[in-house]
């Protein structure tokens, strides 16, 4: 749509949510909300960038966005926008403190990804353990009989932990229970222990729940302080019998020592959904390990997972149109800004007509 009437509510996507002919890639980002709001116009951007440019956010009030990051530099000169809504949990590709400093809100949507990522969890716990993807590629090589061989192990009686104990790892560990695992650990220097004991897990130091984990599960930010946080040290403490699944994100895992800890058999195996670059280089050892599952950091992504994000980022949108404050705002320091507050009082005053 064109964005160039100012009397309109701007919201933009970022390109990556249509194809190269422009189609929508996802058939259900919510846009039927946006169909009962005379005030409101939207577009895709053009020109997909890994990086926004300051020109394609300049006209907008509110941009709902994928991969791209927004940088300081992405935000010069741009005074009108009042909210980014990210898809997703995660915000690490988002300089908040340029977004706050220009009076923009950033908010994500954490319950539409929660069963999904928890759904991804125990899938690939179930791979690793009965050799999945190992076994599918010695039978196309046309070992069959060497796959028989490949005996496989259950999550029953053995030992979960997971480094972050948030609203996926929870629910991970709710879907896991069928299948019997005798203790489930946790470490997560910021949860309360009313929750922990909720769930059924026990608290610990990281040293020791990848000591005694079978199935490392990493499901916590990255922050700077998560960044590495598992690298040589930590990963010569796994048991060698012990694989580790990162679905959360690629650099909380120092991936040269994964690699070489993986090359010498030191740990059994892994389930990579993130890199600490994306996308993953095609000269990766990663690549030539059948110990290894990889995908393209979008294994939860189903119909579902974009129904569920695309309705909560456009009902954020809506929420600023109305001058609210979308749920979910991760800077929350923007909140109490003057610039802020001012571009939420001149939607509920601009807009106000309309929408009785």
């Amino acid at each position: 749509m064109n964005v160039s009437n100012d009397r309109l509510f701007h919201v933009g996507f970022s390109a990556d949510f249509v194809d190269e002919n422009g189609s929508l890639v996802f058939p259900d980002i919510g846009l039927s909300l946006f169909d009962k709001s005379a005030a409101l116009s939207y577009e895709f951007l053009s020109n997909y960038r890994a990086e926004y440019l300051p020109d394609q956010l300049r006209n907008l009030d509110v941009v709902i966005s994928l991969k791209p990051r927004v940088t300081a530099a992405s935000l010069d000169g741009v005074e009108r926008l009042c909210a980014i809504g990210r898809c997703g949990v995660g915000y690490d590709n988002v300089d908040l403190t340029a977004c706050t400093e220009k009076d923009i809100a950033v908010f994500i949507t954490p319950t539409a990804v929660v069963r999904p990522v928890a759904e991804s969890i125990v899938l690939l716990i179930l791979a690793l353990s009965h050799n999945l993807v190992l076994k599918d590629r010695m039978v196309r090589r046309g070992q069959w009989p060497e796959s028989t061989r490949q005996l496989g192990t259950e999550p029953r009686d053995r030992i979960v932990g997971t480094v972050g104990l948030g609203n996926i790892a929870a629910e991970a560990i709710r879907l896991l229970r069928p299948f019997g695992p005798a203790r489930v650990l946790a470490f997560d220097p910021y949860v309360a222990q009313e929750k922990a004991e909720e769930l059924g897990v026990e608290i610990t130091s990281l040293d020791e729940l990848l000591r005694q984990a079978d199935y490392v599960l990493v499901n916590c930010a990255l922050t700077p302080a998560t960044r590495g946080l598992i690298g040589e040290r930590e990963l010569s403490l796994m048991k060698p019998s012990a694989v580790i699944v990162n679905t959360a994100r690629g650099p909380i895992i120092d991936q040269q020592s994964l690699i070489r800890a993986l090359q010498a058999g030191q740990i059994r195996g892994a389930a990579l959904d993130v890199f600490a670059t994306e996308p993953l280089d095609g000269d990766s050892p990663l690549l030539t390990l059948d110990t290894v599952i990889l995908t393209s950091h979008s294994l939860a992504w189903t119909q579902e997972l974009f129904r569920d994000m695309g309705r909560a980022d456009c009902e954020g949108a809506l929420a600023v149109l109305r001058g609210d404050v979308p749920e979910h705002v991760v800077n929350p320091d923007v909140l109490q800004r003057p610039g802020f507050l001012k571009k939420l009082e001149g939607y509920r005053s601009s807009f106000a007509e309309r929408k009785k």
